[in-house]
């Protein structure tokens, strides 16, 4: 468990007491994701405990992975630090530019129709043959 292993090779180990897994994965600099199998609430739970506050994300019966897009992409010490989903990479990417305008009827009205005509609000196409 030297490197930081990226599919298709997944580590697998075997173990006999928590301890173990817990001196393993704190002698890692590792710190992405870890997957549990189990069928035991009971068993997974003090792995989740100690797994909690060395990994971004803790896979239950599913290999890691990276979605899906609405999650957080996350990770901790020297691998994958701090937080980020699609949408947030998105928003750090992009200029924000706020319409405003006072509460009125006229105002409301201008501002519902600017919704349909704007295309600055409009939802980016997509070229020709892309989906």
């Amino acid at each position: 468990f030297g490197e930081e292993q990226f599919g298709p090779v997944v580590p697998v180990a075997k173990f006999s007491d928590i301890a173990e897994v817990d001196a393993a994965v704190r002698a890692s600099w590792n710190g992405q994701q870890a997957a549990i199998f189990t069928t035991s609430a009971a068993k997974a739970a003090p792995l989740v405990d100690m797994l909690s506050t060395v990994v971004g994300r803790i896979n239950i019966n599913s290999q890691c992975s990276r979605g899906p897009d609405v999650f957080p992409f996350s990770g901790r010490r020297s691998s994958a630090m701090g937080t980020m989903s699609v949408t947030e990479a998105l928003r750090a990417f992009s200029v924000e530019t706020i319409v405003a305008f006072p509460d009125c009827d006229v105002n409301r009205q201008v501002a519902e129709g600017m919704e349909t005509e704007a295309k600055f609000l409009q939802p980016i196409q997509q070229p020709a043959g892309r989906s």
